[in-house]
């Protein structure tokens, strides 16, 4: 990540301060760091931030030249600094839809990372995490709660703690093309359309993850009932707006068409069905 980026990051993160969910608690001007930790004193750096949330939980935020190579990681802390959660480097996308994403590798030596990464996946319905970078007051505090998330979730995946992680409620993407998705699939006319061709080709509407048919499971109540989610990915919309055509719609239920929305980037229809035959398969073995 580039050192200008780091800079508009703690700038944003220090003129906020305590927004509705979190408390700036303590932080560090831009500068080197001493005391601490032994990793990241004396490294060029833009800012540490301890942010405290409701439950009086707290991590560090740092942005900092994590690898002292002019690339500047966002690098998570716990309160008791005792060492990093995560360090967050790998950057996508351009202008003000720029992405951090980390990927969940464990690497400890007791045979069970296998069981932390399915620990970790089930809380974030995958082993990556993208973060959108914020660019204005009104974004920092999903900012924040990405990381919180994450922090979270890779502490308790880690030590494969009983109590697990309450489950998200979705990766928050840029307000203004998360809009232009929410249209494109409230558009009556094109899913009423898109109903048609799947009843003329199917004869019933079913979901096309799961293959739940509303009818089937709640009688007359489910008759023509479906909800229409937009396949083409999110990257791709253009800021000014696209015709959209019925190939782009999938017909999903609901619960699908929310678990598709969960994580970001948004998950395809393909890897939404390898989750759920992966799940029966982990069912399967336990009835075995």
């Amino acid at each position: 990540m580039e050192q200008s980026i780091a800079q508009n990051i703690s700038t944003l993160l220090s003129v906020v301060g305590s927004g509705n969910r979190y408390k700036l608690e303590r932080w560090y001007a831009s500068g080197s760091l001493t005391g601490f930790h032994q990793w990241a004193d004396g490294k060029p750096c833009e800012g540490a931030f301890l942010f405290i949330d409701q439950q009086t939980v707290g991590i560090w935020i740092l942005l900092i030249d994590w690898k002292e190579d002019d690339n500047f990681y966002v690098v998570i802390f716990p309160q008791s600094r005792v060492g990093p959660v995560a360090e967050i480097h790998e950057i996508h996308g351009e202008g003000d839809e720029i992405s951090l994403s980390w990927k969940y590798a464990p690497t400890k030596r007791d045979g069970r990372n296998l069981e932390r990464k399915r620990y970790f996946i089930e809380a974030l319905l995958s082993d990556s995490v993208t973060i959108s970078i914020p660019f204005g007051s009104d974004e920092v505090d999903d900012f924040i709660d990405e990381l919180f998330t994450l922090a979270n979730s890779r502490q308790k995946a880690d030590s494969l703690d009983p109590n697990r992680p309450s489950a998200r409620d979705g990766f928050p993407e840029g307000k203004m093309k998360q809009k232009m998705h929410l249209v494109r699939e409230r558009n009556s006319e094109l899913v009423r359309q898109a109903k048609l061709l799947a009843l003329k080709t199917y004869g019933c509407l079913l979901c096309e993850c799961c293959g739940m048919d509303f009818q089937s499971v709640y009688g007359s109540i489910g008759v023509g009932f479906i909800e229409a989610h937009h396949t083409k990915p999110i990257s791709t919309l253009h800021k000014d707006g696209e015709k959209t055509q019925i190939d782009d719609l999938a017909m999903v239920c609901s619960n699908c068409h929310r678990m598709l929305h969960r994580c970001r980037p948004w998950l395809e229809r393909h890897e939404l069905k390898q989750l759920l035959d992966a799940n029966h398969s982990l069912k399967g073995d336990d009835l075995s």
